[in-house]
């Protein structure tokens, strides 16, 4: 009897603990690098004065490279920006950090704001 009953509790704590088994696979988990808001002045503006400025400086000396100098000239093509960056043919160096396209998107996705 004492055996049946240490199988019985045996059993059904097996049962318990395997029906409480908790698949991380099957959920879907959605990280969302735009948790915070990104600000133009503190980094999208220095994103840009650092690798951008040698081509879009507003000079002309680059042909169909637009003037990157001002936040109203940034914000009228961010979209646009977004792309290059997103894609990697704009910096021409290819300079930008995942960190830093994440933040170009974050930024434009969130309205280019002049933050």
């Amino acid at each position: 009897m004492k055996n049946l009953q240490l199988f019985t509790a045996i059993v059904t704590v097996s049962f318990i603990i395997s029906s409480c088994e908790y698949n991380v696979e099957n959920e879907d988990v959605v990280i969302d690098p735009c948790e915070s808001t990104v600000s133009y002045s503190a980094t999208i503006r220095p994103l840009i004065d650092t690798n951008c400025m040698p081509c879009h400086n507003g000079d002309g000396n680059t042909p169909f490279a637009p003037d990157l100098t001002n936040y109203n000239s940034v914000q009228g093509i961010a979209i646009l920006i977004k792309d290059v960056t997103q894609s990697g043919r704009m910096p021409q160096n290819s300079s930008l950090t995942e960190v830093e396209k994440d933040a170009i998107k974050c930024w434009v996705d969130n309205g280019a704001l002049d933050n």
